[in-house]
């Protein structure tokens, strides 16, 4: 066994969003014997793993998880994975956090200071109950000779810092969204005490660079297993052949469809307010259709040239469409869907913030950040004309999420921070 890894967080499973999958994902693939990312293995979605040379294999990794029991018992996402998890009577939520939601402004993000009173108490309580388990792992760690890695992430990664460091174990915190940008205050020491900051790509860690005093950054993307998710590359190309089909049937298949998939403030409400309606003016055979549940993405089915269509599965999302368009405000954490839609032959749109050039590469169309409403419709008008070029781009590109090369990133940062321990 290579060492013992030490998860801290909120929650893992039952998930609570595709940031909580992604480092279930991790673990349970560290937890596993694999190879590093240096082997430089070529991972094809959808694709079973290439041979490769057994010498290549690092030992697994023990995984122990500590976090709240609020969501329920745990699901297919770690059981049987050889995940210890403990569960603590910790509430989610308290009346801070509800008081910061019905408190938000028109920018739909809830009140920074009601929810910085709930996220200090969150965090507070999160270590005073872990905190002996934790110490309890790192002296049986020690007794085995194993080196022992803390990880966390996301909302009571603060809690879990401090723990760490009153322990004297070296973590690495995962960055996933603007949590972090939006309450400094509270998250500063927990990100400027880390081993190592982990971002899914380097222009979000770039971003966390500028931002906070790190000792380092380290690349790990998003993990996304293709095959489970969709299937074989027979499958998803039959899905896709459906789905054009039946837009041929309705007579559809000359008019752009251009899919939006999650809206919230961050990924960019208030600029599709803007674009869509200038959209309608400057290309009124483009059709958007909006996907994703809440008030946001219903909000934009009001447009002339806009349906909503509430949730809906992303295999059939790609299977009717012809370009994937996404923003985001302030923050670039990866959009793993642009890589998704890639899967499908589907490019993408989206905006020089962050990780978002990286996720699309050369399938697609990176609009700068400070350009106006006609860039954006150029680069939809220009995407729509090369969409088969784009299209097999983004596929090709999709595998830079494989979730064997993700893993295989993890496996090297880990081992990297346990040397010498």
């Amino acid at each position: 066994m290579a060492g013992v890894l030490i998860a801290a967080i909120r929650d893992l499973d039952p998930p609570a969003g595709g940031a909580e999958m992604s480092l279930a994902t991790l673990l349970k693939g560290a937890c596993q014997p694999g190879p590093l990312e240096e082997a430089d293995i070529l991972y094809i979605p959808s694709h079973s793993s290439p041979s490769f040379d057994p010498a290549l294999l690092e030992q697994a990794w023990r995984g122990e998880v500590f976090q709240s029991n609020a969501r329920g018992t745990v699901t297919d996402l770690t059981l049987n994975s050889g995940l210890e998890i403990s569960a603590f009577n910790i509430p989610i939520e308290d009346m801070w956090s509800g008081l910061a939601w019905r408190s938000r402004g028109k920018s739909g993000q809830p009140n920074s200071k009601l929810q910085a009173k709930h996220l200090k108490r969150a965090n507070k309580k999160f270590a005073k109950e872990i905190k002996k388990s934790i110490q309890i792992a790192k002296e049986n760690a020690k007794q085995s000779g194993l080196p022992i890695i803390g990880v966390t992430q996301l909302h009571w990664s603060a809690g879990a810092a401090a723990v760490f460091k009153e322990l004297n174990i070296p973590y690495l915190v995962f960055v996933r969204d603007e949590l972090q940008f939006i309450q400094p205050d509270i998250y500063r020491s927990s990100i400027e005490n880390a081993a190592a900051v982990c971002c899914a790509g380097s222009g979000l860690g770039a971003q966390v660079a500028e931002f906070f005093k790190v000792k380092a950054i380290r690349n790990v993307r998003l993990p996304v297993d293709f095959e489970g998710r969709f299937g074989t590359v027979d499958e998803i190309e039959t899905i896709r052949a459906a789905g054009l089909a039946n837009r041929a049937k309705n007579n559809d298949l000359e008019n752009p469809r251009i899919a939006i998939v999650g809206v919230t403030p961050e990924k960019g409400f208030a600029f599709y307010q803007q674009l869509l309606p200038y959209l309608a003016e400057q290309w009124p055979e483009a059709m958007v259709d909006v996907y994703g549940g809440g008030a946001y993405a219903e909000e934009l089915g009001k447009f002339a040239n806009t349906t909503w269509h509430g949730h809906t599965s992303v295999s059939e999302v790609f299977s009717r469409c012809d370009i994937h368009l996404l923003t985001v405000a302030s923050t670039g954490s990866w959009g793993r869907v642009i890589n998704e839609a890639g899967l499908f032959g589907i490019p993408s749109v989206s905006i020089s913030i962050g990780s978002q050039p990286e996720a699309v590469g050369n399938g697609g169309i990176i609009v700068d950040k400070t350009a106006g409403l006609d860039a954006w419709v150029d680069a939809l008008r220009t995407t729509y004309s090369q969409r088969e070029e784009l299209g097999e781009l983004a596929r090709q590109h999709a595998g830079i999420v494989d979730h064997r090369r993700s893993i295989a990133a993890f496996r090297s940062v880990i081992k990297e921070f346990s040397e010498g321990l």
